[in-house]
């Protein structure tokens, strides 16, 4: 196995233990962050709101920020697991994730039976992208706050893969 080859795969599996341990932190975040704690929709709208609030926003900015811990964690993951990440894969990483977050933003948006950003097009989007896999609105924030490290993994692969 090649030495490019190792790098990817200590920088994915450093990648995907941080980005685990990034969801149980970004869940349990949105969970007690609002005036409504718990994972209910009346809380995670909540949690979200209030999360959002804090860069000025709301629900939808509140995805974002829930994406941050998962981002950071997976990265730092993804650097300790690999010493051989120059700058040029970390802005080709970020550039990705930051896609990431855009594309799961509009993903909710879109899906949803109520379309839009407003707390019931966000709820039903979240719903709907939960229920992708047999979960509800807890489980669609988890997947839409991991897209962007997996989109962010997936760009910083390819561009490895392609540079050499």
């Amino acid at each position: 196995m090649s030495d490019k080859i190792k790098e990817v795969i200590a920088s994915t599996v450093g990648g995907g233990v941080g980005g685990v341990v990034g969801t149980a932190s970004s869940l349990a975040t949105v969970s007690a962050a609002g005036s409504v704690s718990g994972l209910s929709a009346a809380g995670i709208t909540s949690g979200l709101a209030t999360l959002g609030s804090v860069v000025g926003g709301g629900m939808a900015a509140g995805i974002g920020i829930a994406a941050a811990p998962i981002l950071v964690l997976g990265a730092t993951g993804a650097i300790l697991a690999s010493d051989e990440i120059d700058t040029g894969k970390k802005v080709v990483a970020g550039v990705g994730a930051s896609t990431g977050v855009v594309g799961s933003v509009a993903t909710v948006s879109a899906v949803g039976t109520v379309g839009g950003l407003s707390a019931t097009g966000i709820t039903s989007g979240l719903a709907v992208v939960g229920g992708v896999v047999g979960g509800g609105i807890a489980t669609g924030i988890a997947i839409t706050c991991a897209v962007p490290l997996a989109v962010g993994g997936t760009v910083y692969g390819l561009y490895t893969w392609l540079k050499n």
